[in-house]
């Protein structure tokens, strides 16, 4: 693929994304806004979780400011460098090439049982309407174990939200195909675990004492009914190319995708 025939679309609105645009175009690249495209740079958090949540063919580049994603500046002054990764054969994803790395990211399935099916790429909680009020818990996983806890919450993170409120809660931060972290929010028990799950777990409040919310990238989408499960499940992964240095930048651990 030569420069001249890579599409690129750049997703996003504001100042970063025109920069990028005129980044795309100076390696004669066409930038266009529709498909079929070799690839899609999305700017800022909205940008990435609408990108990475519609699970496109094509990869998806991040740009903001997570560990997952490349700086605004890193990005333009390698843009020939990620765009070259295009024609380049996936491989493992702790082998870097040249500072830019093919990996895969799940995009989740979260059914409440009460609504739509939503989407998630960075993280899903359940916690307690009103701070610092305990309830308790439980946490599914496959083959049929189970787990319950008090606690303030539960989250469980994909990679590119381990480093998020997942990690400030005390959870891993998750390296690209490792899993999705299952972390309790200030339990009651401080022998309470965090857990890696491979792709599927299930969240239930077992107490009716307090409200609990569940909240998706973020947003609050309803409270959930004591005893009815909350299913979580990878069912998609979507390719990005992301800087091959994944361990080195964090993010602020307020933001969310």
């Amino acid at each position: 693929m030569g420069e001249s025939e890579r599409r690129v679309a750049v997703a996003g609105d504001d100042e970063r994304a025109e920069t990028l645009r005129e980044a795309v175009r100076a390696t004669g690249a066409d930038v266009v806004g529709s498909t079929p495209v070799d690839a899609t740079l999305a700017v800022g958090d909205a940008a990435v979780r609408t990108a990475l949540s519609d699970a496109p063919p094509e990869p998806v580049i991040p740009v903001g400011g997570h560990r997952l994603a490349f700086g605004l500046d890193e990005v333009t002054d390698r843009i020939d460098r990620v765009l070259a990764a295009l024609r380049s054969d996936p491989g493992p994803t702790d082998r870097p090439v040249d500072g830019v790395a093919r990996v895969t990211h799940p995009v989740l399935a979260v059914d409440a049982g009460t609504g739509p099916v939503r989407r998630a790429v960075a993280d899903v909680a359940l916690v307690t309407a009103e701070p610092a009020r305990i309830s308790e818990f439980a946490v599914g996983f496959r083959r049929g174990r189970e787990e319950s806890f008090r606690a303030d919450g539960v989250v469980v993170a994909t990679p590119f939200g381990s480093d998020g409120y997942a990690n400030a809660a005390g959870g891993p931060v998750v390296e690209p195909d490792g899993g999705l972290a299952v972390v309790p929010v200030a339990p009651f028990s401080t022998r309470t675990d965090a857990r890696i799950a491979v792709d599927r777990v299930r969240l239930s409040v077992e107490r009716e004492t307090e409200p609990v919310s569940l909240v998706v990238d973020g947003a609050v989408r309803e409270t959930v009914d004591p005893r009815r499960p909350v299913e979580i499940e990878t069912v998609d992964r979507v390719e990005a190319i992301v800087p091959g240095a994944t361990g080195v930048r964090r993010a602020q651990r307020s933001e969310t995708l």
